[in-house]
C-alpha cells in the first residue's frame, strides 16, 4: 500500500511508497524516553507522479533527544550525492514527533525554509514529513515548503 497526496489543483500527486512508510513507521516515538529521529527522503518524478521511494537515517553521527534531532548535514549531503548517482532524488526531509497527530514547530517551518533558500536545486518545494505517532496517514503530517511559504497536504490512501 502507498498514501498519495495531491498537489493543490496542480494535477500532480505526492506518493509515499510502503518501503518509505515502513521505515518511517519503525522509528515512531512510541516509548516515553524514545529521542526523535529523522532523515531524508528521495525518490523519482514519473508523468505527473512524484514517488518518494527511500526514507533514509537516522545515522550515528546525528544529534538526538525526546525533543530535538539535529542531522549530520555532511553525511547528508553526501548521501545525496552517492544516491543521485543511482538515480535518486533528494526531495526533503523527515522527522519524528513525540506526539499523536504531528504540527510542524516554528523551529520545523524556518529550518525548511531556510534549507530550501540556501540549497542548489531545481524544486519548486522541498517536502517535510513529521512522523507522529498515531498510525498513518493519520499520524503524518507531510507538507511542501518555499523561502517564504508553505502548505500541508492532506493524503487520500491508496492501494
Amino acid at each position: 500500500m502507498s498514501i498519495r497526496y495531491p498537489i493543490g489543483e496542480s494535477g500532480q500527486f505526492l506518493t509515499l511508497e510502503q518501503d518509505v512508510l515502513d521505515h518511517l513507521a519503525k522509528w515512531r516515538q512510541l516509548g516515553p524516553k524514545m529521542p526523535e529521529a529523522g532523515g531524508q527522503l528521495f525518490g523519482a518524478v514519473e508523468g505527473q507522479c512524484i514517488q518518494v521511494k527511500l526514507a533514509t537515517g537516522p545515522r550515528r553521527s546525528d544529534r538526538r533527544g525526546r525533543f530535538f534531532f539535529i542531522a549530520d548535514r555532511f553525511a547528508e549531503r553526501r548521501e545525496i550525492s552517492t544516491l543521485h548517482q543511482s538515480g535518486l532524488h533528494y526531495f526533503g526531509d523527515w522527522h519524528t514527533h513525540p506526539q499523536p497527530i504531528p504540527t510542524p514547530s516554528e523551529t520545523d517551518i524556518s529550518s525548511m525554509a531556510d534549507l530550501f533558500a540556501r540549497s542548489k536545486h531545481e524544486l519548486n518545494a522541498f517536502l517535510m514529513v513529521i512522523v507522529g505517532t498515531a498510525g498513518f496517514p493519520e499520524g503524518l503530517h507531510v507538507s511542501l515548503h518555499e523561502a517564504n511559504s508553505w502548505s500541508k497536504l492532506a493524503s487520500k490512501k491508496s492501494q
